[in-house]
């Protein structure tokens, strides 16, 4: 009796516990001020997937929301993993810097419970994101992003290797511990989540002989790879700030095509104060070969157009160390031109820096870390801060 009675009430339970989809994330594919995209894997593909939206939380009651979209199924080779399926909703017409309370999910696999967004505030307003890339999911990764978390950013850019998952079909399990710490950890203290924008890493791609982007990228061009029209993309952010997203030779060359596409989009964007370029490999490494055939290339093709565009900090990573740049320009120290800072290390293990500082840089250290920028009409700020909350590097760009 007693066994019975215990098998109905477990029965019951599961019956009435909330189910949740398996990931919830927030990427952008256009303006942030007034979209957002709201991305849904579920154990299962699925009839029809919704997210229910308003300015008002109303818990489970989904009838409640004063909107409603439905999401886009999207098969991808991540299905020959497990069979989970990835959907994708893209909120428009939202009001700038406004807080939306959403429940996304289906029948079959359970909703969300109330979940928080915030878009941002555009114009001239103030922009607070943190930069970071080279993750993993271990406990220096938690620190860092429990770290991060503190400070309110409006949204995250991570520069690549954020699962090490290497673009293998195998590995979910390594994605599936990436997007846990992101969602239980990377929480704003008003509840919102954190949007992404991310650039492609090598540990996003495998070492297959495919020519398709989709089976040498399985996992990141499902995930991530509508930012854009391709995996290099811009950004634009409020009236003063653009970012270019760039590929470091993982799925597309540095010339040819991207180089192109980079030209043109800093053309385009010429008067914008603060351009921000984003990509892996760094150009100025403060760890890997600085004489590097494939840092070569990347100076020749990138760093001349970021000199000519008047870019203002390029992000780069990789090379699991933190360092920051003089102004450099045409290769060179320059009162004012391009300050390149990274190296990675937003959870994975430090490398060791050179004793000396080599001739480009300012800072160079063997520190996990992740960068805080405070955007302005006026002014870039930035600072370099450990898992710990130390503040070791700071500097302002008037």
């Amino acid at each position: 009796m007693y066994r019975i009675a215990s098998i109905a009430l477990l029965c019951l339970f599961a019956a009435t516990a909330q189910a949740d989809p398996r990931h919830v994330y927030l990427t952008y594919s256009d303006a942030p001020e007034t979209t957002i995209d709201v991305n849904i894997i579920t154990d299962r593909k699925t009839d029809r997937v919704h997210v229910f939206y308003d300015e008002t939380a109303h818990g489970d009651e989904r009838s409640a929301y004063r909107h409603v979209l439905e999401a886009v199924y999207y098969p991808s080779p991540m299905e020959l993993a497990d069979q989970r399926a990835l959907y994708v909703a893209k909120l428009t017409d939202l009001k700038p810097g406004t807080a939306y309370h959403f429940a996304a999910g289906d029948d079959t696999y359970g909703f969300t419970y109330d979940r928080k967004f915030r878009t941002l505030p555009g114009g001239d307003a103030p922009i607070r994101f943190v930069n970071g890339g080279d993750m993993g999911m271990d406990n220096r990764a938690i620190g860092i992003l429990k770290e991060a978390a503190k400070h309110d950013p409006d949204f995250a850019v991570i520069g690549g290797d954020l699962a090490y998952a290497n673009g293998m079909i195998g590995n979910e399990e390594l994605w599936d511990g990436w997007f846990d710490n992101w969602d239980t950890f990377m929480r704003r203290s008003d509840g919102c989540m954190v949007p992404l924008i991310t650039c492609i890493g090598n540990h996003e791609v495998n070492k297959t002989a495919y020519a398709e982007p989709e089976l040498r990228s399985p996992w990141y061009l499902p995930l991530f790879g509508r930012q854009g029209d391709e995996v290099y993309f811009s950004r634009a952010v409020g009236n003063n700030m653009v970012f270019v997203v760039l590929d470091s030779g993982y799925l597309n060359t540095f010339d040819g095509p991207q180089a192109t596409w980079l030209q043109q989009t800093l053309e385009e964007n010429r008067d914008v104060p603060h351009k921000f370029a984003v990509y892996h490999m760094p150009l100025y490494p403060a760890f890997s070969d600085y004489n590097g055939a494939r840092q070569t290339l990347a100076r020749a093709t990138w760093g001349s157009l970021f000199d000519t565009y008047g870019v203002r900090v390029a992000f780069e990573h990789d090379d699991h160390v933190a360092k920051r740049s003089k102004p450099l320009k045409g290769d060179k120290i320059a009162e004012t031109g391009t300050v390149y800072v990274g190296d990675g290390a937003m959870g994975r293990e430090s490398r060791n820096v050179d004793r000396e500082l080599r001739w480009y840089d300012v800072m160079e250290e063997s520190r996990v870390h992740f960068w805080l920028v405070d955007v302005t009409k006026d002014a870039v700020s930035l600072q370099a801060i450990d898992r710990k909350g130390e503040v070791f590097d700071t500097f302002t760009l008037p």
